[in-house]
């Protein structure tokens, strides 16, 4: 039988080992499951924040008690030089230990942007600033930034109309540049080669029929009128007439949407299809897919004229003297629930 004989110093130097092994345990499993207070949800790490800084941070908002055991525990978790900026959701965090890897991981709190159909740029500008916080001239100097028209090949004024209305999730710090980059691609996404390619059979072009398109989008508020809307607008180019379309000169008034008078129609701007033929140089908003399509797949009509019905529907006529009677009967019903109303919405 073998005998294993150790002298003093080795078991001493095992003990020290095996004494030093367990006050780290109990260091790590007292500093990195202590309890995380936090008095609110989100905390937003600034860029370029270093781990003190973040400690500091973290302690004045009531996220952690002591600064100090935070640094000691992204020590432990070897995570000092990994902390990130951004917007980080805290619920579900209980303590030390998943706070370091909430914050040294990307942030993952998104904000939802919904872009309505039909709005214009200036109307999602707004939307931008309220929910992301990017000044809404900063995001329009972008929209009508020249080298981002080259880099997306749009061969437009701006980029009014290819800012795809949809749903988006942004992160906290994304830039103006980054927010139109994603609605620009999900736009070619939707509109893709398919598409363009049905542009191309119609001898148009991207903008033209995104041009027409957002027209009709300002026009209709029910599908079913969108594809005769639009065949309305295509019979008045092929005819040589001015579109005379509404949703053009509310494009170019300051103070839009609101009732058009006489004096609007006299604006002298590219836009004003009231003053000048053909299309306006580029879309006057943002359309939705039913509305592009329905340039490309028109109704098969002989209209040339439409009134607004005020219900949001239209009467449509092939002639004038049909359009002048439809209008008088219109504005008979409009004095007779409206006396003081006044407008030349058709």
């Amino acid at each position: 039988m073998r005998k294993f004989v150790r002298d003093n110093n080795g078991w001493y130097f095992a003990g020290s080992f095996s004494l030093g092994i367990l006050i780290v345990c109990m260091l790590y499993i007292v500093v990195l499951t202590g309890p995380v207070e936090y008095r609110t949800r989100f905390v937003h790490i600034p860029e370029g924040f270093s781990a003190k800084r973040i400690a500091l941070l973290l302690e004045k908002e009531g996220v952690i008690k002591d600064k100090d055991q935070f640094l000691l525990a992204t020590k432990l978790l070897f995570r000092s030089k990994s902390l990130r900026a951004g917007k980080f959701e805290l619920k579900g965090v209980r303590n030390l230990f998943e706070l370091i890897l909430k914050l040294s991981s990307p942030s993952s709190y998104y904000i939802k942007v919904t872009i309505p159909e039909g709005v214009t740029s200036r109307h999602i500008a707004q939307i931008v600033e309220h929910r992301l916080g990017i000044r809404k001239e900063d995001f329009l100097n972008k929209v009508s930034d020249k080298n981002l028209l080259i880099k997306y090949g749009i061969n437009s004024p701006s980029l009014e109309g290819y800012l795809f209305p949809d749903t988006y999730f942004f992160g906290e710090a994304d830039s103006a540049e980054r927010v139109i980059e994603v609605m620009v691609n999900r736009f070619f996404e939707v509109v893709n080669d398919s598409i363009r390619k049905e542009i191309r059979k119609k001898g148009m072009n991207l903008n033209q029929v995104l041009t027409l398109a957002s027209i009709v989008e300002g026009e209709c508020k029910f599908d079913f009128e969108r594809p005769i809307v639009a065949s309305l607008y295509l019979n008045r180019l092929k005819g040589g007439m001015r579109l005379e379309a509404d949703p053009t000169i509310q494009y170019i008034i300051p103070d839009g949407p609101r009732r058009l008078y006489s004096k609007d129609l006299k604006i002298d701007s590219p836009y004003n299809t009231y003053k000048y033929r053909g299309l306006p140089p580029g879309p006057v908003n943002n359309p939705g897919m039913r509305s592009i399509l329905a340039v490309l797949n028109p109704a098969k009509t002989d209209f040339l004229y439409m009134v607004a019905n005020g219900d949001g529907t239209h009467t449509f006529t092939k002639d004038y003297n049909e359009f002048l009677k439809a209008k008088r009967n219109l504005q008979r019903l409009r004095k007779l629930y409206s006396p003081n109303g006044e407008g030349v919405n058709n």
